[in-house]
């Protein structure tokens, strides 16, 4: 019997592993069937087990999910996964490398994040991942980093890597003479005020974090956040970002996969390294002066950056100057700040976007993503036809109607009935094989339905990037499958005239 060549599948951990082909791929259930059992993106993990040949198919594993994939739907070659998570209100992503690196580019406000890699992870039943993650706070406002406190307490996720823009939020400290959260702001001889309390070193940002005096009253949730990650047995690095950083991988040469730091831009003014302190406010300073990352993998661009406002787009396009265009142009872009109507027009077009990923929420105040800033978007967009995506509108049919937001609310209810019903054994629990038995199938339990309520972040929201820097697709979960599978996919290629992706039919 014939066997799957070698140069379809990697060795790791003992295990056999392959990936899904463009554009997508579907288990089918046995070798000989045609109907789907899991439906897979470009790029999505497979173990094989078995290298048979069997009617072109070999049976393989995948998302809890046994069956036959075809063999030319696999391939060897990990790509870019960038995963766009509904986190609700705020930003977060989930972005893995060609190399299997595993970055958490913000993480909302509340758990969303942390269920997501719940479920991503099987963390019931994983207690020692076989990575290190490397998280981007792109900024210190809430709804951006909130969301790690609960990541940071789980001992099975480590972090060897915090990456932050070097402005911190704490307490106002009245006996040092100055009365802003963000640190020392001063106008300088050219007339502006500049903020000169930037926490560029490691030592800097620990000394801050283990001060008892940041850890209570008005503004220390960011430093009372960030400093659960100390707790970890080997303690991450801290690293401030800004343009004088370059690259976090690669060099921007013939690196294949590079990730260049585009802001903050510091400023040298009266032999001090400074940021513009915006508009008079600590607001507005702290969010446009987020890290603007662009990711660059072979022919394709991303951008990923936080809360850029419109003062600070200026001060970017004023800083790059003729070079603007050809620094920020992406292929693709999360909307900066969740779609607000703060935004430099200029800004956008110089970003030019093909495809545009909004992260919004439901129970807010802003209106975000506002009208004007989507007209904007598509009118600055690459394309007769620029995509706009949105992890609101790919989940809100399912998450809240008249319907589903019941169902919605027993999945809860039962979820929370289990956890307490686990609880109450617990406490009073006399250790017998029967008992074992007991504690074993309530613990069960409630994993099982704390599955169930991840699985409705997990499969309607997230909006999924996957490329191998040539090709490229764009995912959304549909509300409901399909004959044809799980996902909405938009598929785009790199053209060689144009000398950007294009949409495929």
């Amino acid at each position: 019997m014939a066997h799957l060549e070698n140069s379809k599948f990697i060795i790791k951990n003992s295990l056999k592993i392959t990936f899904a082909g463009f554009p997508d791929a579907k288990i089918l259930e046995n070798e000989t069937s045609n109907k789907w059992v899991q439906h897979l993106l470009f790029g999505d993990r497979i173990v094989i087990l078995d290298t048979e040949i069997v009617n072109e198919r070999v049976r393989v594993s995948c998302r809890n999910k046994v069956g036959w994939i075809p063999v030319d739907k696999i391939q060897q070659n990990q790509i870019l996964e960038v995963n766009f998570v509904d986190i609700g209100q705020g930003d977060g992503c989930h972005m893995v490398t060609p190399d299997d690196e595993h970055y958490l580019i913000d993480a909302g406000k509340g758990d969303n994040m942390f269920r997501y890699l719940y479920w991503r992870f099987n963390l019931d039943e994983n207690d020692n991942l076989p990575m290190q993650f490397k998280a981007v706070v792109s900024h210190p406002d809430n709804d951006h980093y909130l969301g790690f406190a609960d990541i940071f307490d789980n001992p099975v996720i480590q972090f060897d890597k915090i990456y932050h823009n070097g402005i911190v939020h704490r307490p106002v400290d009245h006996t040092k003479g100055w009365n802003t959260q963000l640190g020392k702001v001063e106008e300088l001889s050219d007339g502006k005020e500049y903020l000169l309390s930037l926490e560029l070193t490691d030592n800097a940002i620990k000394s801050i974090l283990n001060d008892p005096n940041n850890s209570s009253g008005t503004g220390s949730q960011y430093p009372k956040t960030m400093a659960k990650v100390l707790s970890q047995p080997n303690q991450p690095e801290f690293v401030a970002l800004n343009d004088q950083t370059g690259f976090l991988l690669g060099n921007g040469g013939d690196n294949e996969f590079t990730l260049e730091i585009v802001a903050p831009i510091l400023d040298q003014q009266d032999g001090k390294t400074v940021l513009p302190y915006l508009d008079g406010n600590n607001g507005k300073t702290k969010n446009g002066h987020s890290v603007l990352l662009m990711v660059k993998y072979k022919k394709l661009r991303v951008m990923l950056g936080g809360d850029i406002n419109e003062e600070a787009g200026e001060y970017i396009n004023a800083k790059l100057g003729a070079n603007a265009s050809s620094v920020l142009q992406a292929d693709i872009a999360k909307a900066c700040h969740h779609g607000s109507h703060l935004f430099s027009y200029e800004f956008l077009e110089n970003i030019n976007a093909l495809g545009t990923v909004i992260s919004s929420g439901d129970d807010e105040n802003y209106s975000h993503p506002r009208p004007d800033t989507l007209g904007a978007i598509g009118r600055t967009g690459f394309s007769k036809k620029p995509l706009i995506f949105s992890t609101e509108l790919a989940r809100s049919n399912k998450d809240f109607t008249s319907a589903t937001i019941p169902e919605l609310v027993k999945k809860y209810q039962k979820w929370e009935e289990a956890e307490n019903a686990y609880a109450d054994f617990l406490e009073n629990f006399v250790d017998t094989s029967a008992n074992q038995q007991v504690l074993a199938q309530l613990k069960e339990d409630k994993i099982k339905k704390y599955k169930e309520i991840n699985s409705y972040l997990t499969r309607y929201g997230m909006i999924s990037l996957r490329s191998d820097g040539d090709k490229m697709v764009m995912a959304q979960k549909l509300e409901r499958d399909a004959r044809s599978g799980k996902y909405d996919i938009y598929k785009f290629e790199f053209d060689a005239g144009a000398q950007r992706f294009i949409r495929m039919d």
